[in-house]
């Protein structure tokens, strides 16, 4: 979930002396790109979810007609920090105590405090120019684990006090109204009256064979520690979802594994070495041993073919735009089969065959 593996991704193809086909021998032109905002830079912080998460609301918003955007990512990391530490004390320590995240985590932010622009919370407390979160990260850590180990499950008045100081002075206070375009608003009256944003709309969707397709089950991965439930369907389908959302102007999120070494974000192409059969089988294979595990989280926006045929994803990520596409990259379909853990979609953009067969 951290960007700290970006520089040795952009410099391991030296170290190793690869060889790999660059773009322009693939044929790979960028998709014409109809509802996406700018690249932005999670910098030195775990919060690729929540850029991700802002990203893909940001194109659904575009596609409603509301123009593009800029939502505030450290609005939604803020107050998902202060859920963490609720829910890992009540757990005893018992689950994964991280600023990583899903999507899910997002919608329940916007569920119970609203959303605001980024405009009225760059969520940069002390006016840096970038996201740096290794301090807080610390602190925060240091803080749970000493409850914990003193048998705290619930902050008393003054502990909650601190813990909201903390995130006040690193990520700034959050604003009970601001102003927006000549009108004032709260995150709720924003989130329901502006942006028309309806949360349940969404739905995180996976593959695998240790459960039974087409039923929801809950993700045995220790960044989902709000135990939440995803859809599993066959990788069929799991392809066809994502395919059927592009093609009908949606966008996907993207849940998956960036430490791979096909992952390559200094030349933009991401792909797996060799040819693989029977996906599913593969796919269930690494995820079980962990050759795939959940690191990162970013934005599907369309697909292209290169010269022999193979599809290839346009992905947006949130490392900023240090690459030759600006921040974006090409995902080959053997990678997003098997590296990819899960993926968010509008319901709308399921076929409607899959829909009914999940029962949505």
């Amino acid at each position: 979930m951290r960007r700290l593996f970006f520089f040795l991704l952009f410099f391991l193809p030296v170290f190793c002396g690869a060889q790999r086909p660059t773009r322009e021998e693939l044929g790979l032109v960028p998709s014409a790109i109809a509802n996406c905002t700018s690249v932005k830079d999670q910098y030195m912080s775990s919060t690729c979810w929540s850029f991700s998460s802002t990203s893909l609301l940001e194109s659904e918003l575009m596609k409603k007609g509301k123009g593009k955007i800029d939502l505030s990512e450290m609005f939604i990391a803020r107050y998902s920090l202060a859920r963490k530490i609720q829910r890992h004390l009540k757990l005893k320590g018992g689950n994964f105590f991280t600023p990583g995240g899903q999507f899910h985590d997002a919608i329940w932010v916007i569920k119970n405090f609203g959303m605001v622009p980024e405009e009225a919370y760059p969520g940069k407390g002390r006016g840096e120019r970038d996201h740096n979160h290794a301090e807080m990260d610390t602190i925060l850590r240091w803080f749970t684990k000493e409850c914990v180990n003193n048998r705290i499950t619930e902050l008393n008045w003054k502990q909650q006090a601190w813990v909201d100081s903390l995130l006040d002075h690193y990520l700034g206070k959050p604003p009970g109204e601001f102003i927006y375009k000549g009108r004032t608003y709260t995150p709720h009256s924003f989130a329901e009256q502006y942006l028309g944003f309806r949360p349940d709309d969404y739905v995180e969707i996976t593959s695998y064979t240790h459960h039974p397709f087409y039923q929801s089950f809950v993700l045995e991965d220790k960044y989902n520690w709000t135990g939440d439930n995803y859809y599993n369907v066959t990788m069929e389908d799991f392809s066809a979802i994502t395919d059927n959302a592009l093609s009908n102007g949606y966008t996907v999120g993207w849940d998956g594994d960036a430490t791979d070494e096909g992952f390559n974000f200094s030349d933009g192409l991401v792909y797996l070495p060799g040819a693989i059969t029977g996906f599913q089988s593969a796919r269930q294979k690494a995820f079980e041993d962990k050759s795939t595990e959940l690191d990162h989280m970013m934005h599907i926006i369309g697909s292209v073919k290169d010269k022999k045929g193979n599809k290839w994803y346009y992905v947006k990520n949130s490392w900023g735009v240090y690459n030759p596409l600006g921040g974006f990259l090409f995902m080959r379909e053997d990678y997003f089969k098997i590296r990819t853990v899960a993926i968010i979609v509008n319901k709308e953009a399921i076929p409607a065959d899959t829909r009914k067969k999940i029962g949505l």
